[in-house]
C-alpha cells in the first residue's frame, strides 16, 4: 500500500491561473487557536476553507462519545466543500490541531465565482473525488491492515508536528485511537511496544518520534 505524508486537497491544482487568482482574492483570512472548533458536525455549511498554516483535523463523533478522525489537513488543503456543493449540513467537525490560519470563502462569494467561471465545476468534482479516494483507502486500511501499520501511518502523517519531528503537538493515545479506529487499550499496547523498541517516546500520555526511518518502514508494511 502506498504511504504518503498527508494527502493534498488543493482546489487550485485544477484551476486556471486566472480562476485561482480570483478565488484567492475572494477569500478572507481568519485565525484559530490550537483546539478551537472551526465548525461542528451538523452545522449549516455556508463557508469553505483553505489551510494557510497549521493543521486541521476532520472527525465524526457519535452520541455515545466515540470518535473517528477522517482526515488531517495541512497548508494548501481545502475543506468544507461538500456542504457548499450540496447544501447539506456539515458531515464532520473541523478542529484546529495547531494554531491555524485559514482562508475563508463565503457562500455568496462561492456562488459569484461559480457563475463567472464554470471551471470551478470540474475543480470541485476533482477535489471531491480525491477526498473520496482517500476515505475509501482508509476504509480498506481499517479492514485489511494491521493496527501497528495503521498507527505508524498516522504518526508518519503527523511526524512534522510531533515532538522529535520538529513540531510541538502533543498527541494523546486517545487521539491516536480515534485516528486509527481502534480502542485506546489496543493502541496503547502497540505504542508501548514501539516505545520499548526505541521507535517512539511516550511522555505524560503524549507521543513523540524517536526513529522516523523506523516509522516509515512500519507504515510501508503490509
Amino acid at each position: 500500500m502506498t504511504v504518503s505524508t498527508g494527502p493534498a486537497f488543493d482546489l487550485t491544482a485544477w484551476l486556471t491561473p486566472d480562476a485561482s487568482d480570483a478565488l484567492s482574492r475572494a477569500m478572507r483570512r481568519r485565525s484559530f487557536a490550537a483546539g478551537a472548533i472551526v465548525y461542528t458536525q451538523g452545522d449549516a455549511g455556508d463557508e469553505m476553507f483553505r489551510v494557510v498554516s497549521g493543521s486541521v483535523r476532520l472527525s465524526v463523533r457519535r452520541h455515545d462519545g466515540r470518535e473517528i478522525v477522517f482526515l488531517l489537513l495541512r497548508a494548501g488543503d481545502f475543506f468544507g466543500d461538500s456542504s457548499m456543493v450540496d447544501g447539506g449540513p456539515r458531515p464532520q467537525s473541523a478542529e484546529a490541531l495547531t494554531a491555524v490560519e485559514l482562508d475563508v470563502l463565503s457562500r455568496a462569494a462561492f456562488d459569484e465565482l461559480h457563475r463567472a467561471d464554470r471551471a470551478y465545476d470540474l475543480a470541485l468534482l476533482k477535489l471531491l473525488s480525491t477526498q473520496m479516494r482517500v476515505v475509501s483507502e482508509r476504509f480498506a486500511e481499517a479492514s485489511l491492515s494491521s493496527l501497528r501499520a495503521r498507527v505508524a501511518r498516522r504518526i508518519l502523517e503527523l511526524a512534522p508536528l510531533l515532538r522529535g519531528g520538529g513540531g510541538d503537538v502533543r498527541l494523546s493515545q486517545t487521539e491516536m485511537a480515534a485516528m486509527v479506529g481502534a480502542s485506546r487499550q489496543s493502541v496503547n499496547k502497540v505504542l508501548g511496544t514501539m516505545q520499548r523498541e526505541g521507535i517512539l517516546e511516550i511522555e505524560h500520555g503524549s507521543v513523540g518520534v524517536l526513529d522516523l526511518a523506523a516509522i516509515r518502514r512500519e507504515a510501508a508494511d503490509d
